[in-house]
């Protein structure tokens, strides 16, 4: 029995449809790198064969948050090896991330400095410049304990490694998470002291290092 007209235009329609959609499928451009997600979130790309070592899943909904948010604050590190001792290349890359963070903020200290003179409030003249002085060696101080990895806020989201040759490059993405690393400040005794102290002269420290932080998520 043969197919009447409807069927085989039917027929034809839906060989059209995907054939079409095959031809699409074709010619539509690769992508050339992968992803480092968090929650199902692209966060970072990285090369295609790269090979992903690391992620840290506890952290997943924490940085998707941070990065739907506008506020993923994110810094890497490298080191260059062998490919061989893997440990060692890790550890250097994780140092040369936080020396990006902690160089970020150094490089803030004239935004923090002004950000201070336009809260001094009881403090004038001569004292305002102490005021002034004991601030910023209090956020050279901070910047210093998130160098050397002593605030919690700051922890390693993934590691990958990408092999050049007979050369491996190992990569470390930290994120510095600006509620956790504050709430570690005020923990910190010292620290908290001398903010505390601060605020007897007008100057809201951690409003300042906010601001910071938020000129570098713009």
């Amino acid at each position: 029995m043969g197919l009447d007209s409807t069927t085989t235009w039917i027929i034809v329609v839906v060989s059209g449809i995907l054939l079409s959609g095959l031809l699409i499928f074709l010619l539509l451009p690769k992508e050339d790198v992968q992803w480092i997600t968090a929650n199902g979130v692209r966060i970072q790309s990285i090369p295609k064969d790269a090979n992903i070592v690391y992620v840290n899943n506890s952290m997943e909904k924490r940085v998707a948050e941070l990065y739907k948010s506008g506020k993923l604050l994110a810094f890497r590190g490298e080191s260059i090896g062998g490919g061989i001792d893997t440990v060692t290349a890790r550890d250097k890359a994780k140092i040369n991330a936080f020396k990006e963070l902690s160089e970020y903020f150094t490089a803030k200290v004239q935004t923090f400095a002004t950000l201070v003179e336009g809260q001094l409030q009881s403090a004038t003249g001569q004292n305002a410049q102490q005021v002034k002085s004991v601030a910023l060696d209090a956020y050279k101080r901070v910047t210093q304990l998130f160098s050397d990895a002593q605030v919690s806020g700051a922890y390693i989201y993934a590691i990958w490694e990408e092999r050049v040759g007979a050369l491996v490059y190992t990569y470390v993405q930290l994120v510095f998470d600006p509620a956790g690393a504050i709430e570690a400040l005020k923990q910190n005794e010292e620290i908290s002291k001398q903010i505390e102290e601060l605020g007897k002269s007008g100057v809201d420290f951690f409003k300042a290092l906010n601001a910071v932080i938020e000129e570098a998520q713009k």
